[in-house]
């Protein structure tokens, strides 16, 4: 994996080559060792989309797994306590890409664990009912009980910083970033804004110091808006009591060699202890102290403009629901929402996927999306806007003009990406559809080398995306 060094991964790699190696655990790229006679391929947490690789070769490893397991006769087993919804349409089939598909299902854990009680949190009645906390009555009242009965709790926040964005409270200005299309976001420990883009940052401090000042306007009132893993471990010391122990994990915690697992011992260690913490920590944890599960706020992930969004919040809230009550005592999950009737929410309280699967199949199945479509993205970028617009326009038009009035594809765009600048490269692209079974990658590479881009301009194609932004 990338935190090894290039002289482990070198032996690592020799281990598998000479054959003294019959067993290879990595990330994906570990499909790629020089594995011989391979009789079975494990993909863990399948749904994950990390699986899909966004730089060069664009490739996902359940689909190159797919592929060797037929090609050598060897087994694929998925493995996923939410399996992604490619997966189950694969197994609804029956057959896909030459193989056959089956899908086993265990609805028990294993042992004497019961799945955790959730509970979802409206939070806009607790707003009505004057709370202006990060933490609902019910989670504030939670976590004391666990300090009180000296046990661990997981609370999870998909942001790391201390706030979203600072906001001028007179002109409304929002510090952006001069090489990215996007907010700074505000680390207060650091008394500064940084780009989670590019990595860029830059010193300033928050509302109420007396030193602030407005980029804009120069008003003192520039104030801290959202929160952040670093402002969840701020009130949850004043909140505790001081011999509870607060373990922080996101970007900035674990970027050193050997971070993460540092962390986890010094969480398994204590007594009493709440693991803070970004997506990192839904997954593959198992202490069976803990009792408590925390989603400070679910909707981060659930109102992205992306139609895979839905997915990932219930992937996620589930997975990260599964790390309370993994041992003899029962545990409870309790999620702050501000849209607590979405089908995603509603199906993570039940313990009830098809609550949500059937009404996000049907409405995937209406606006022909995978997996009933393959979708692929077309990036465009470099340094001058009018060259990328030129150059995407000219890809757009030769993909319309090839795929004509052909049944299943369909061509949106070209138009801005979410993230419309990045490292002072303008950003645009193009969304192409085409049927399950069609291979739209050589039909786009031949629209792209036609369209023949001006060397400061880059052109990607991405088959099955799953990155939009």
């Amino acid at each position: 994996h990338s935190r090894l060094s290039a002289g482990e991964r070198f032996d690592q790699w020799d281990m598998v080559r000479q054959g003294s190696a019959h067993v290879v655990v990595g990330a994906r790229s570990a499909l790629f060792a020089p594995l011989r006679d391979v009789g079975l391929i494990i993909i863990d947490e399948e749904h994950e989309w990390t699986y899909k690789q966004e730089s060069a070769p664009r490739y996902h490893a359940r689909e190159v797994a797919a592929r060797m397991a037929a090609e050598r006769g060897c087994a694929l087993v998925l493995g996923s306590a939410t399996p992604s919804l490619e997966a189950l349409e694969r197994c609804r089939e029956g057959t896909w890409g030459g193989v056959s598909w089956t899908r086993v299902s265990m609805p028990e854990r294993p042992g004497a664990a019961r799945l955790p009680a959730v509970r979802v949190v409206d939070m806009t009645e607790q707003f009505s009912g004057g709370n202006r906390s990060i933490f609902s009555a019910p989670l504030a009242e939670a976590l004391q009980d666990v300090a009180a009965k000296r046990q661990k709790a997981v609370l999870m926040l998909n942001r790391r910083g201390f706030a979203n964005f600072l906001m001028c409270r007179e002109c409304g200005a929002v510090p952006e970033c001069p090489h990215c299309s996007c907010a700074l976001t505000y680390h207060e420990r650091t008394h500064s804004l940084v780009c989670h883009t590019c990595g860029r940052s830059w010193p300033q401090r928050a509302y109420p110091d007396p030193s602030t000042r407005c980029p804009n306007c120069g008003s003192r009132y520039l104030a801290a808006f959202g929160v952040g893993t670093q402002r969840v471990e701020d009130e949850l010391a004043m909140l505790l009591p001081k011999d509870v122990r607060i373990i922080r994990m996101d970007a900035d915690t674990t970027r050193g060699k050997g971070d993460h697992q540092r962390l986890l011992e010094e969480f398994d260690a204590a007594e009493c202890a709440v693991l803070v913490g970004t997506q990192m920590i839904a997954k593959g944890l198992d202490f069976p102290e803990v009792t408590l599960v925390g989603v400070v706020n679910a909707d981060t992930t659930l109102k992205l403009p992306d139609f895979r969004a839905a997915e990932r919040t219930y992937d996620l809230l589930e997975q990260v629901a599964g790390r309370a009550g993994r041992g003899e005592e029962p545990g409870q999950v309790i999620v702050q929402t501000y849209w607590a009737t979405h089908p995603a929410i509603r199906a993570v309280k039940e313990h009830d996927r098809a609550l949500f699967v059937e009404q996000e199949l049907a409405e995937r199945r209406d606006g022909c999306y995978p997996p009933f479509s393959r979708l692929s993205n077309v990036v465009c970028w470099g340094r001058r806007e009018a060259d990328v617009r030129r150059t995407l326009d000219d890809v757009a038009r030769r993909v319309r003009e090839r795929v004509g009035e052909a049944a299943g594809w369909e061509v949106l765009g070209p138009t801005d990406c979410l993230k419309a600048k990045v490292k002072d490269r303008v950003r645009r692209h193009l969304l192409v559809k085409s049927p399950v079974g069609s291979e739209p990658g050589p039909l786009l590479d031949a629209c792209v080398r036609a369209a023949a881009p001006p060397r400061e301009v880059s052109v990607a194609v991405d088959v099955d995306a799953y990155d939009m932004m």
